[in-house]
């Protein structure tokens, strides 16, 4: 079996380390490498985001998802570099605003591999254009910072566009990344291994 190379994106407030081991469960069968936010938080000094949430609305948070994509898209293919892949062949999995970075990049036509999306929101424009992704959007049901009603909508936009969306649901969880919800991502992702070998 071929391990996938996950990397992964943490939320506001957050960083690399702190993903990690949320993440750890995944790493039986997946390599997993988490990115720090190109920002510091500015609310906590160990933190790091990847767009400013200080101000942040409904009308400008497409605007600051829009202008972080470039530097997302170095990081990113700087690992691919590193590791002697494609970036389509990295497993983007973001939490949070972590989420909403990778589902833009899905959005804007920047990335076509295997994308997960946890407790994310679509705040970018849905390129009809773009070579279709597979992604997986996780959201607990009792999230109380990102309603789960977010997720079924960026799945109906992505849908449309002609991505390949699957939905799942964690109770218990919060918003956060729990023992649920790697295990739908292992799930997910064995079973993407098993359709390659097929």
């Amino acid at each position: 079996m071929t391990r996938k190379l996950i990397v992964a994106l943490h939320g506001v407030g957050s960083n690399a380390r702190d993903m990690m081991s949320a993440l750890k469960p995944l790493t039986a069968q997946s390599d997993v490498v988490a990115l720090d936010g190109p920002e510091p938080f500015h609310a906590n000094s160990l933190g790091r985001q990847w767009f400013s949430v200080a101000g942040v609305t409904e009308a400008n948070r497409p605007g600051r998802v829009q202008a972080a994509i470039p530097k997302l898209l170095e990081m990113l293919d700087r690992v691919a570099q590193d590791y002697g892949v494609r970036r389509d062949d990295l497993v983007l999995t973001g939490f949070s605003q972590g989420a909403i970075m990778t589902l833009a990049l899905v959005a804007g036509g920047h990335f076509h591999g295997r994308a997960v999306a946890i407790a994310g929101r679509l705040a970018a424009e849905v390129s009809a254009h773009a070579q279709p992704a597979n992604v997986l959007l996780v959201h607990d049901r009792d999230d109380p910072v990102m309603p789960p009603p977010l997720s079924v909508e960026a799945s109906a936009a992505l849908s449309r566009a002609g991505h390949q969306v699957q939905g799942a649901s964690t109770e218990g969880v919060g918003h956060g990344v729990g023992e649920a919800t790697t295990t739908i991502i292992n799930r997910w992702l064995a079973a993407a291994n098993l359709e390659n070998a097929a």
